[in-house]
């Protein structure tokens, strides 16, 4: 990674100060763990106490529309706490910053319309090219289906994908449509991360103007028109940093969770504990929460250092698809010495193994991700199909 000397340095104080709110709040998100799940959408009184703990959009929103700008270790700190509790909410607090971040990226317009009230904003995204795009004066004109839109049912505004042909090439865009322009198909029904409520929205025959439009190549490579306003390193870093490291928090949390409370469980059983299969079980599955936290850790640390060429964005993605494995693995090493007992409903492990599997299954972890570093280091030249990279 290139060492070039670049002040990326997070508050400190703040940052301690939203992690230790986030800690205090697990509680009561934990109580409402079967309500979240039950009605498959985080509830309103989950997503006011984020946000007015400071925990949603504005952690990495600019400070120039009232944000805090801090770095990406304090998103992923905020929702390993949360996801202690619940991996659903966990999930949609950590999408809050992590789409306001993106919005940093567009153009100026776009900026001071979502922000106009504050940067408390609520963004949800589908970033799959699914609408049908049309030019015409001043804009476009947008008409799709747009699915797994995490937290949508909070949202003040969305962001929607689709191509644009320039030239005779077809390119993805993101577009900004604001509440009131889009509806809802409450379709959410899933085995895993019930309570995301990530249902499809729908635009039809929306105009979205070209102010509030960006390249998908511009998100990807970190070099968005926002640059020209919003002058700090955040928003330079590319899609492969930000993107996966967004649902790792809430991934690492739930792991974490499930190992605190399988020990808790083989405890009271004096057969389960003196077990060797479940000592080492134990064993192996502490070691490898540790370094799970420590490969995300590096990445972070290494962020900071300079900007991400290439080969950093490889091993990044590589990194991330292992930590997202080593979490997956280790729920799944202490669910299947559950026993009988961990199917039960009552059972915090059947949700915490239901919710790991569906968060590693996310995009962010494709194999892709692990190809990408396998070209470089065997000398290919990059693929031009895979096109978040």
């Amino acid at each position: 990674m290139v060492t070039t000397a670049i002040d990326t340095s997070t508050d400190t104080s703040l940052h301690t100060l939203l992690v230790e709110r986030a800690r205090a709040l697990a509680p009561r998100i934990r109580e409402r763990v079967a309500l979240t799940e039950s009605q498959r959408s985080v509830p309103r009184e989950s997503i006011g106490e984020i946000v007015d703990a400071g925990l949603g959009g504005r952690i990495l929103a600019p400070r120039r529309f009232g944000g805090d700008e801090l770095s990406l270790d304090t998103m992923y700190a905020v929702s390993l706490e949360l996801g202690k509790a619940c991996a659903s909410t966990a999930w949609c607090a950590a999408l809050l910053p992590h789409d306001a971040h993106m919005v940093g990226y567009f153009p100026q317009t776009a900026q001071e319309a979502v922000w106009e009230n504050g940067p408390d904003a609520r963004i949800a995204a589908s970033l799959a090219p699914a609408a049908t795009v049309q030019k015409v004066d001043g804009g476009y004109r947008l008409t799709g289906r747009h699915g797994f839109a995490s937290g949508v049912d909070h949202a003040d505004w969305v962001i929607v994908s689709g191509l644009i042909k320039d030239s005779g090439r077809a390119a993805n865009h993101h577009f900004l449509v604001q509440a009131g322009d889009f509806t809802i198909d409450d379709d959410w029904y899933a085995a895993g991360m019930r309570g995301t409520g990530s249902k499809t929205i729908v635009v039809d025959d929306v105009f979205v103007p070209d102010g509030f439009v960006l390249p998908a190549a511009a998100l990807v490579a970190g070099d968005g028109p926002g640059r020209e306003l919003n002058h700090g390193p955040l928003y330079r870093q590319p899609l492969a940093l930000h993107a996966g490291l967004t649902f790792l928090g809430p991934m690492t949390g739930t792991a974490l969770d499930a190992y605190d409370q399988f020990v808790e469980w083989a405890r009271t059983r004096p057969q389960t504990a003196g077990s060797e299969i479940v000592q080492e079980a134990i064993a192996h599955t502490s070691a490898d929460l540790e370094l799970a936290q420590s490969s995300v850790q590096k990445v972070l640390d290494a962020s900071r250092r300079g900007t991400m060429e290439l080969a950093d964005r490889a091993e990044t993605l590589r990194d991330y698809n292992r930590v997202a494995k080593l979490l997956q693995t280790a729920v799944d090493r202490l669910f299947a010495l559950s026993g009988t007992s961990g199917f039960k409903e009552t059972s915090p492990m059947q949700q915490k193994w239901r919710d790991i599997h569906m968060m590693a299954s996310h995009v962010s972890f494709t194999r892709a991700n692990d190809q990408h570093y396998g070209r470089l280091i065997l000398g290919l030249e990059r693929d031009p199909k895979l096109v978040v990279f």
